[in-house]
C-alpha cells in the first residue's frame, strides 16, 4: 500500500499544479492511459489485483475532481445543471451496475471505475472547465494526434524488433499473447483493437490542421498504424474517414486532387509492402474471426429474455460466454454491458452518449471532432472495448466531451488553403519600415 500511497500523493501534486487549468490535467490522464496499459498498472500504484487496484489514471482523475471540487465548485455545479439529463443517466447505470456488482459478486468493481466513472468524470471536468475555451479544445486535440502518432510510431518499431518492448512480461502473462508467433503490434495499449480505435477517432481530428503537410504526416502515420493493428475494422472505417478528410480539408481544388492522389499512392504501397502481409492473411482468412463474432450475436438473440432486466455483473459476461462453448467473447461493448448489468441500463448508458454525440453535432469549434465522437461510439461495439480496462473509455469520453464544449466555442476560422500574404504587409511599401 505505500507504493499506492505514493502514487495518490503524486497525483494529488499534478492536481494542484493544474487546479487553475484543470484541462491540462484531462491531457495528463490521456498521456498516462497510453503510456501505461492497464495490465501494467501496477508498476505505479503497487497494486494488480483488488477493488482499488485502478488504473494510475483513475486516481489522477479522482485527484483532479478532489482538487476542482475546493477550487472549481461553481464551474462544476454549473456544468451538471447544463447536463442534469446525461448525469442522471449515467448515474443510474452506475448504481445500477454497482449494485449488480456486488449482487453477484462479479468482481466488476475496478471495470467499472476504469471505464465508467473516471472517464465519465474526465467528460464532467472538460465540459465543466473547456467550456467557451477554445485553448482548451485545441489542447485536447493536439494531445490526442501526438498521443496516437507516438503510439504508432512505438508499433512500427515493435514491428521492426519482433518483440515487444515495454512491460515484457506483463502481456506475456495474457492467455491470447504468444510471443513466438504474435505478429499484431499495439505500442502500450492493450490490445491492437484498441490502438486502432485511437487511430480512427484521432484521424478526423486532423482535417481542423492549418498545415497540410502535417495532417499528411500524421495520415501516413495512422495508415502504417492501423496496417500494423491488422484491424479490419480499422482498416475500412480509416479509408471511409480519409475519403472524409480530402472533402472536407480547406484545400483548393488542384490541392485536393493532388492530395487525394498521394493518400491512393501511399496506401497502396502499404498495402502491397510486407508492411500489409498479416492484414492481408487476415482478410484471405479469418481464422473463424467473423464467425464468432456471428455466434455470439445469434447467443446474445436468444437469450436477450435473461438480461432484458438486470445482468450477473461487470465482466460476468466472459465466463458466460465460454459456459455458452463460445470461442471469444461477445464482442461487443453493447453486447457485454447487456449481459453484465442488463439490457435496459446499457441502453441507458449508451444511448447517453449518443444523445449526447447527436445534440452537438451541428458544432462549429473544431471541425472533425463531431466525426471523431461517432467513429468512437460505433467501434466500441465492434469488439470489447470498454469491457475490458484500456484507453477506450476515457478516449472516447473525451472526444464527446470536445464535441460538446465545441457548440460552446466560436466558429474556428476556416484555414486558408494556401499561404497569402496579410492585407495590411501588401499595402506597405517595398522599402517600408
Amino acid at each position: 500500500m505505500t507504493h499506492l500511497v505514493l502514487w495518490i500523493a503524486a497525483c494529488g501534486l499534478l492536481a494542484w499544479f493544474t487546479r487553475h487549468r484543470p484541462v491540462r490535467g484531462v491531457a495528463l490522464v490521456l498521456v498516462l492511459w497510453a503510456a501505461v496499459p492497464a495490465i501494467a498498472a501496477h508498476v505505479l500504484t503497487g497494486l494488480s489485483r483488488g477493488p482499488v487496484a485502478f488504473h494510475p489514471a483513475t486516481w489522477l482523475v479522482l485527484s483532479i475532481v478532489a482538487v476542482q471540487l475546493i477550487f472549481g465548485l461553481p464551474q462544476l455545479v454549473a456544468a451538471l445543471n447544463r447536463h442534469i439529463y446525461v448525469v442522471v443517466a449515467v448515474g443510474t447505470f452506475i448504481c445500477g451496475a454497482f449494485a449488480t456488482n456486488m449482487a453477484f459478486n462479479s468482481g466488476g468493481t475496478r471495470l467499472l471505475v476504469d471505464q465508467v466513472v473516471a472517464p465519465f468524470l474526465v467528460f464532467w471536468i472538460v465540459v465543466a472547465f473547456g467550456d467557451r475555451d477554445r485553448q482548451a479544445l485545441l489542447l485536447l486535440r493536439n494531445t490526442v494526434l501526438a498521443v496516437i502518432a507516438a503510439l504508432c510510431a512505438l508499433a512500427f518499431v515493435q514491428l521492426l524488433a519482433g518483440r515487444i518492448l515495454f512491460y515484457t512480461a506483463d502481456y506475456e502473462a495474457l492467455d491470447w499473447f504468444h510471443p513466438e508467433k504474435f505478429d499484431r503490434w499495439m505500442g502500450t495499449t492493450d490490445s491492437p483493437l484498441v490502438l486502432s480505435l485511437g487511430i480512427c477517432i484521432a484521424a478526423p481530428l486532423t482535417v481542423s490542421l492549418r498545415r497540410d503537410l502535417i495532417r499528411f504526416a500524421l495520415l501516413g502515420c495512422y495508415l502504417v498504424g492501423v496496417i500494423i493493428t491488422q484491424s479490419r475494422t480499422g482498416g475500412v472505417m480509416l479509408a471511409a474517414i480519409l475519403l472524409y478528410i480530402v472533402i472536407r480539408a480547406p484545400m483548393r481544388l488542384w490541392a485536393r486532387t493532388l492530395y487525394a492522389m498521394l493518400m491512393a499512392i501511399a496506401g497502396y504501397v502499404a498495402l502491397t509492402s510486407t508492411l500489409a502481409s498479416g492484414l492481408n492473411a487476415r482478410i484471405a482468412n479469418d481464422t473463424g474471426s467473423a464467425e464468432a463474432r456471428a455466434t455470439a450475436l445469434r447467443f446474445f438473440t436468444n437469450h436477450w429474455l435473461d438480461y432484458a432486466f438486470t445482468g450477473q455483473g461487470l465482466t460476468s459476461s466472459y465466463q458466460i460466454a465460454r459456459n455458452a462453448g463460445l470461442i471469444t467473447s461477445l464482442e461487443s461493448s453493447y453486447l457485454m454491458y447487456a449481459v453484465d448489468t442488463g439490457i435496459i441500463l446499457a441502453t441507458v448508458y449508451f444511448g447517453a452518449q449518443l444523445c449526447l454525440i447527436l445534440r452537438h453535432a451541428g458544432q462549429k469549434g473544431l471541425r472533425g471532432v463531431t466525426v471523431a465522437a461517432l467513429v468512437g461510439f460505433v467501434l466500441q461495439h465492434t469488439f470489447s472495448a470498454v469491457a475490458g480496462a484500456n484507453l477506450s473509455g476515457t478516449l472516447i469520453w473525451v472526444v464527446i466531451g470536445m464535441t460538446v464544449i465545441g457548440s460552446s466555442c466560436p466558429a474556428a476560422r476556416r484555414p486558408e488553403p494556401s499561404r497569402r500574404l496579410e492585407p495590411s504587409l501588401r499595402a506597405q511599401p517595398v522599402n517600408a519600415p
